[in-house]
Order: structure tokens, then sequence, then C-alpha cells
């Protein structure tokens, strides 16, 4: 009987996800798809793409024609620290597929000026976190997601991309460290 209870504890902490693991995965699949695209290696940056959205671009071509175009709004005229990355949700979809939301915060200049780019990009491994496919938001709209991406899991939660003037980023400190500090007080 005690022999039963081990085997069957053994075979439950087998199965359970490493969600740790998946995690870093994430990340370092993230940190190759943003190399590719400061690097301007777009074929490799629409290999680590999802099929379904290279299909809604009418394929690779037309998926690195819109990136190409699209990324000269927020090129930077300098060399910047390399974005922060930050996974934000991981949620098993079924079996093997997992879905994330990854957070990356990265700063530019242009025109003499500096500005905060806050943008998402949403992974999706079918293969327990070993490999991810991704793609970055801030190329369209959220709203397109559910055309670009229609597998997407519904509670992931996603939002619109942002650029932040310093005057702006400040204001959200500000406004940030107002609320904990009423939250102190309480």
């Amino acid at each position: 009987m005690a022999g039963t209870y081990f085997l069957l504890a053994t075979l439950t902490t087998r199965a359970q996800p490493d969600t740790a693991k998946m995690t870093q995965y994430a990340l370092s699949y993230a940190d190759s798809l943003i190399k590719t695209d400061s690097f301007q290696n777009w074929s490799a940056y629409a290999d680590l793409a999802m099929p379904s959205v290279i299909k809604y671009y009418g394929g690779k071509s037309g998926y690195i024609e819109h990136i190409s175009v699209g990324r000269l709004r927020t090129i930077s005229a300098i060399a910047e620290e390399s974005p922060e990355l930050k996974v934000l949700q991981l949620v098993n979809v079924m079996n093997d597929e997992w879905q994330c939301v990854i957070r990356e915060s990265r700063y530019f200049h242009q025109n003499d000026q500096k500005f905060h780019f806050i943008t998402y990009l949403i992974g999706q491994s079918r293969d327990q976190g070993e490999t991810w496919r991704l793609f970055d938001v801030s190329y369209n709209t959220v709203a397109n997601i559910i055309y670009i991406f229609p597998e997407i899991h519904g509670d992931l939660e996603i939002k619109e991309p942002i650029v932040l003037t310093p005057e702006q980023e400040l204001a959200q400190q500000q406004a940030a460290a107002g609320k904990n500090s009423a939250v102190k007080r309480k």
C-alpha cells in the first residue's frame, strides 16, 4: 500500500510543469527576437513568429516588409541599453501548449529627445515551453490580435504599446508613488 502511494506521488510530481524553466525559455526566445530586430536579420525574425502571424501578412515576405517599415517609428538614433523583459502571464492552453505575455521596456532617442517604449510580446509554445514563437503587438493593434493569432487564449491580458516622453514617464512615476504612499497609510 505504501509503495502505491509513493508511486502515485512520484507520477504526480513528474506531471507538474516547470513554469520557471518555461519562463526562462520564453525570455530567451524574446531576447532572440529583439536581437534579430536590432540587427535587421528579417529572415530569422520571421522564423521566430507563429505560422498564423506569417499567414496574416500574406507570407514571410509580407510579414518582413510590415515589420521592417513599422520599426522605423521606434528606432533609436544612438546605441541604447538592452531592453528589460518580464513575463507577465504564462497560461496553459491545453496539454503541451502554453502561451505568455512578455513586457518589453526600452528607451530610444529621436530628434534629440529620449522616449520610453513599452510593448508586449505574445508567445506560444506547443512543446511544454521548450521552444517559443512570438510576435510584438506594437506592429499592429491589440484589437487585431484575434485575426493575427486566432488561437490566442482569452485570459491573456494584453495592453496597447505606449511611447512615453520623459515628462509623461515622470508623471506616471509620481502617480504610482502617490498610490503606494496612500496604501501604506491605511
